[in-house]
């Protein structure tokens, strides 16, 4: 009996004591990671020389409202954020739940680095239940530039804010393009970035430019399917399974998707490219009308089927620009067919004049919509290291409601850009000390780059 009883004191005391040395902090850790901090490491050069590949760095989740478990609410900010802040935010070019479903799919956990878990509640070919979307929803880290009301243009890579060109931005603007183009990264035109109440006719803009309020719409909306419908006739009649010939694709970064599309369907092999080249080949309606439509493309296949505990799903996203390349495309044509309307009457009458039209509408939750009135204030981002940033000038205003953090210090910085140290092999472990940018640990975010 007394052995009994020591057994359990025992038992109690082994009890007591995790809970005091692992569970408690466990959970006041998954506090303060929920409603205070967040961790993020830089992965690219776009924040350059502000940020540095390798920086590991904390923001603040309360400054901007830390989010309310289980919600898509967020308690009271203290501030919002500013021009020149360095602010982490949700990417508003892919979706926030698998298979664009809200309905469908619950958040489980962000389990930081793994990634985040989702329940499906109606899972497809015998799949399992729990979703894993390792890659996303992704959290990007750039400078807030413009707030609502304020009116943003690039031109040959300079950018401007309400009329007047602002080269003396926290961290300068690095400029490093030999060259420039047409493609948003050098030349955006003069646009007013909308205010808290302000209502948009949608009917009233071009594809390039709903495609952008699309993505402000499904920010603000995140349980509601918001699509772009886009459709194409020819003389009238629908035309869906058109296919475009000699189609020209400017070769720039935002058009990764078409281009590899045109290539696919030239078959050619071996071809060099470079930025500024133009290439042509044979694209059909369908590549627009289809990525368009949700804006993003599985990279998994939804129809394939996983014996293991979860499935897993990752998103590429669609670049805007493209409509903008269709637009053009169409253009051209209409005005090939007025060239031919104004030749000689007696070559008119043995050449077919068609007519080109894109239609296109919102659909809000099935439902095509014409006006949009804007919930919150929205914000325009842009990296420090802006020609090779992909920000607001591609995928458009970042919406309140995906504003995570406001970058904070860095708490650690390791270069390995020569790849000379390994985790994996310990006979590199020596030059740990070496690759630590000792000097940068510690520096509070928006202290660098002032003058």
């Amino acid at each position: 009996m007394e052995q009994t009883e020591k057994n359990q004191s025992f038992i109690v005391r082994f009890a007591k004591g995790a809970l005091r040395e692992i569970l408690v902090p466990v959970a006041l850790a998954l506090v303060v990671i929920q409603y205070v901090i967040q961790a993020f490491q830089i992965p690219s050069g776009s924040m350059e020389d502000t940020l540095l590949v390798g920086d590991f760095l904390l923001g603040l989740k309360f400054v901007y409202g830390s989010p309310i478990p289980f919600t898509d609410d967020k308690f009271p900010a203290l501030v919002t954020p500013e021009r020149g802040d360095v602010v982490i935010f949700r990417y508003p070019g892919e979706p926030e739940y698998p298979d664009y479903d809200s309905k469908r799919y619950t958040h489980l956990v962000n389990a930081l680095m793994l990634g985040n878990f989702y329940w499906d509640s109606a899972p497809e070919n015998g799949n399992p239940r729990i979703v894993h979307y390792a890659d996303g929803p992704k959290d990007f880290i750039k400078r807030c530039v413009a707030l609502s009301g304020d009116t943003v243009e690039m031109r040959a890579g300079r950018f401007y804010l309400n009329g007047k060109e602002m080269s003396d931005l926290p961290g300068y603007g690095k400029n490093t393009a030999l060259t420039r183009s047409f493609s948003p990264r050098d030349h955006l035109p003069a646009f007013r970035l909308p205010m808290p109440g302000d209502t948009l006719n949608l009917d009233s803009l071009s594809l390039y430019e709903l495609w952008r309020i699309r993505s402000l719409i499904v920010q603000e909306n995140p349980d509601v399917r918001v699509e772009l419908d886009l459709r194409m006739t020819i003389n009238g009649y629908p035309a869906p399974d058109f296919v475009f010939e000699d189609f020209r694709v400017p070769v720039e970064s935002d058009r990764g998707l078409l281009i590899n599309a045109v290539l696919a369907n030239r078959q050619a092999v071996g071809i060099s490219l470079h930025q500024g080249d133009t290439i042509t080949g044979n694209i059909p309606f369908s590549f627009f009308s289809s990525l368009s439509r949700t804006g993003f493309l599985p990279m998994v296949d939804p129809n394939l089927r996983f014996d293991s505990w979860k499935r897993p799903v990752s998103y590429m996203n669609f670049e805007g620009t493209q409509l903008q390349d269709l637009e053009n495309h169409i253009q051209a044509l209409n005005k090939a067919a007025i060239s031919i309307d104004s030749a000689d009457t007696t070559v008119v009458d043995s050449l077919q004049k068609d007519s080109y039209k894109l239609e296109y509408k919102i659909l809000f939750d099935g439902s095509p919509i014409h006006e949009y009135i804007v919930q919150a204030p929205v914000y325009f981002m842009m990296g420090d290291n802006r020609d090779n940033s992909a920000d607001s000038r591609y995928w458009g205003v970042v919406a309140s409601r995906n504003i995570k953090a406001k970058a904070f210090v860095i708490y650690f910085s390791f270069e390995n850009a020569d790849n000379t140290f390994a985790l994996g092999k310990p006979y590199t472990w020596w030059r740990i000390p070496f690759k630590i940018r000792w000097s940068r640990l510690g520096k509070v975010i928006h202290l660098i780059g002032e003058k």
